[in-house]
């Protein structure tokens, strides 16, 4: 039999298999998949359910894509990477203790899916822009809602996998051979009595036998008491509809060509064109207003800000109620100079073809250095909170945060002066630091720092 029809059918009978591990390990909050690990005299808390799934979701994908593509289908880098990424996310989701880590499960969790259903894409080299692009708003909706969504049927018609194979044109089809189902069932039940036999015989010979199996029987006794039955039952129904989205979205981007996609890029890049309506004079009006207001407010507050760095704190203030004082309220400034950014580029006139005029490069680079250092000043603050206080998960989280806002606005500026985007440098950056924050957090939840 073809490879490529092998795959096509395991794609398909995992597909339902793979929607009850989703509906069992990640909807099913309890403490049954939760691992304590010893490290030393401390340790953390493992949720292996998702790392499990992860790598589940991974496999089942690379069969329906071998399938829909061909079996001697390669994996590239960039595939590589967004399977890293799913993977990586998954084990890092609870490794932790305590409610003080749920800020980094809920982030990672998210995480997970949105690395899971853009390697999905990436892998069929199907992404709107051809690779990663500001488009990736647009990717991932493509992804959650239009290929998954439009893939339902896809689940019932890919049935036709296991029909007899067409003979090629000029080749007479090969009789094919009778399969006698009712013999194979009869032939494996005759040889479950005989085995069981077998092993009857040997454990009244062998004491160890006999006390691996009565205690095998025990355990699985005791498991099938505590079967939940209902439970079981709604999980199996709701499977089903995760069923069909999840290999919808796995098999409609397996079959497309990336013709749909090439169509939709250029529509998107229409619609940016027509949305650039607002003159010039009015973005460089808006944006010098952002400019001289951050200014006027560092001369302002400029000594308070930088208490942080030296760890001068205002006489009667609690180092906590400094270091929290506006914290969040920086890294807001901070995205939305980002947003103001966007708006710029989507609707403003002060660019052609990706080539910034030089009011509107001095304007963007002065607000980016702006935000550079709102960015700067709350991580001294987070820092010197650390520094006293230790560390939590969502401190670190919070550092993390910052660093990706920063690394943002040194990319925008140099997006304006080389009329290069640089989205793709950030998205890879976003991912990978956040990868790494979570593992240094389990490294210091275990090292008990």
């Amino acid at each position: 039999m073809d490879k490529k029809v092998i795959y096509q059918r395991l794609g398909i009978l995992l597909a339902y298999p793979l929607a009850y591990a989703y509906v069992r390990l990640l909807l099913h909050f309890s403490n049954d998949f939760i691992l304590w690990v010893q490290v030393g005299h401390g340790g953390f808390r493992f949720n292996y359910a998702y790392p499990i799934f992860a790598l589940l979701f991974i496999i089942v994908n690379e069969i329906v894509r071998r399938g829909r593509r061909g079996a001697s289908e390669k994996i590239d880098y960039k595939t590589v990477y967004w399977y890293a990424v799913t993977f990586l996310a998954g084990l890092t989701a609870t490794i932790g203790e305590g409610h003080d880590f749920h800020g980094l499960e809920e982030v990672s969790v998210l995480g997970m899916h949105l690395s899971a259903v853009y390697s999905v894409l990436v892998s069929n080299n199907i992404l709107l822009g051809g690779k990663t692009s500001g488009f990736i708003p647009a990717d991932l909706i493509h992804g959650f809602y239009v290929k998954s969504f439009a893939g339902f049927p896809n689940f019932i018609t890919d049935w036709k996998c296991f029909g007899k194979p067409k003979a090629e044109e000029g080749e007479s089809a090969a009789p094919a051979q009778k399969k006698h189902i009712l013999g194979a069932i009869v032939f494996v039940m005759i040889m479950g009595v005989l085995m069981i036999i077998s092993v009857a015989l040997m454990s009244s010979i062998d004491e160890d036998i006999r006390y691996f199996f009565e205690n095998f029987t025990n355990i699985l006794d005791d498991y099938l008491g505590h079967l939940r039955i209902d439970e079981i039952f709604a999980r199996c129904v709701f499977a089903i509809p995760v069923c069909f989205y999840l290999y919808g979205l796995m098999s409609r981007s397996a079959k497309s060509d990336g013709a749909r996609e090439k169509r939709v890029a250029s529509w998107l890049l229409r619609v940016r064109g027509k949305g650039k309506t607002v003159s010039a004079t009015l973005v460089y009006i808006a944006a010098g207003i952002f400019v001289v207001a951050y200014i006027l407010f560092f001369v302002k507050r400029l000594t308070y800000m930088l208490g942080g760095f030296a760890g001068d704190v205002p006489d009667g203030m609690l180092v906590s109620r400094y270091a929290q004082e506006g914290f969040w309220q920086m890294v807001g400034i901070a995205a939305v100079n980002l947003c103001v950014y966007l708006a710029i580029i989507l609707l403003g006139r002060s660019d052609s073809d990706g080539k910034f005029s030089l009011p509107a490069k001095i304007l963007v680079t002065i607000l980016m250095v702006e935000t550079i250092a709102f960015a700067v000043i709350a991580m001294s603050k987070i820092g010197l909170y650390y520094s006293i206080y230790g560390y939590t998960p969502k401190r670190i989280l919070a550092m993390w945060a910052t660093m990706s806002l920063t690394f943002a606005a040194v990319l925008t500026i140099l997006t304006v002066h080389q009329g290069k985007p640089h989205f793709r440098a950030g998205v890879i950056f976003t991912s990978a630091s956040y990868i790494a924050i979570c593992i240094l957090s389990a490294v210091l939840v275990a090292i008990g720092a």
